[in-house]
């Protein structure tokens, strides 16, 4: 599967989930876990690389800037560096 079919359904389910279990769950899916393992492969992948300014950008389309700040504001400081970086917060 391609990775961009990958991310597109990724945050078709991340709405999903924020619809049902609220904001934070849905942030600790998307952003804690499938942002951070995108950034990770795309360290060592190019295809990856490629792909993760489209993703991100859809991140930002799933969670408005209040959501993303709060969230990157509660995680440990190393990952707020990350997060800070990647989402350009």
């Amino acid at each position: 599967m391609r990775f961009e079919k990958v991310w597109i359904e990724q945050c078709r389910a991340t709405r999903a989930i924020k619809r049902r279990f609220g904001v934070e769950s849905a942030l600790d899916y998307l952003v804690g876990e499938k942002v951070r393992a995108c950034a990770a492969a795309a360290r060592l992948d190019d295809a990856f690389a490629r792909e993760l300014p489209r993703f991100l950008s859809a991140v930002h389309r799933v969670f408005n800037q209040y959501e993303l700040i709060g969230y990157v504001a509660t995680q440990r400081p190393a990952v707020r560096r990350e997060l800070r970086s990647l989402l350009y917060l």
